[in-house]
């Protein structure tokens, strides 16, 4: 199936700095087997979006949804 990942931040492990990406992924992957699949370290994403709405490493990705990626804020 696809889905379509954007990153919001800078994510380390992506070196081209993907934003938007359609990606192919297994029926029912999880947002960490995507994690897995970029090569992105779990301490790389602060927190996750999944269409816009806040969801956890653990939960499973359906056709065409969008997956953010949002890198950990810090500053003072």
């Amino acid at each position: 199936m696809i889905i379509n990942v954007k990153t919001v931040g800078t994510i380390k492990s992506l070196q081209e700095g993907m934003k938007v990406e359609s990606l192919e992924v297994p029926e029912k992957a999880s947002v960490l087997q995507v994690l897995e699949r970029l090569k992105i370290q779990e301490w790389e994403v602060g927190f996750v979006l999944v269409n816009g709405e806040r969801a956890t490493k653990e939960s499973i990705l359906k056709e065409n949804e969008t997956l953010t990626l949002v890198a950990p804020l810090a500053g003072g």
